[in-house]
């Protein structure tokens, strides 16, 4: 009933809508949240020159954008350190609890450890209890403070977890 696939120009609106939306129905809204990353109006072009993916979850029925997650080098941090960030993981409700999450999330570590991350960053807030759940349960430690410069100054829970090393044919 869906499909994940990498972003589309044409997917730019509905990941920058549903990620406002989200944002705005948790009160994450203002400076200090990913709700003021200028790379919201431009998702495709910023992931296709940046070193990470994003991905979209698309309704096969209707075509349409329901979610989407992605990764890329963590501000702050050198190609020598090998860290990514998991970015802007965001659902609408009519797509949570079906495994998508989970599958979107794995999905993002086993690409970000083929192209040579060695570990896997991410922020959140207290009240997205469910994503917090499912970090820790894809192994994600929490940290007593922030890595690299995400300008995410309003966040307050901060994870990371060692990616795999990828196995050579």
């Amino acid at each position: 009933a869906y499909t994940i696939r990498p972003i589309e120009p044409q997917d730019n609106q509905a990941v920058m809508e549903i990620t406002l939306k989200i944002l705005t129905d948790f009160g994450c809204v203002g400076p200090g949240y990913a709700s003021s990353d200028p790379e919201l109006r431009c998702m495709y072009e910023t992931y296709r020159e940046a070193e990470g993916e994003y991905f979209v979850v698309v309704e096969n029925a209707t075509g349409r954008v329901l979610g989407g997650a992605g990764y890329s080098r963590l501000k702050g941090t050198t190609p020598e350190e090998s860290v990514c960030e998991l970015q802007k993981l965001y659902f609408l409700p009519e797509l949570r609890g079906k495994g998508l999450g989970k599958q979107l999330l794995t999905l993002c570590i086993e690409r970000a450890a083929e192209a040579g991350f060695r570990q896997m960053y991410l922020e959140s807030i207290p009240v997205m209890e469910t994503a917090i759940a499912l970090y820790t349960r894809l192994g994600f430690k929490q940290l007593d403070k922030p890595m690299g410069n995400t300008g995410h100054t309003a966040c307050s829970i901060y994870m990371v977890r060692e990616l795999p090393v990828p196995v050579m044919a």
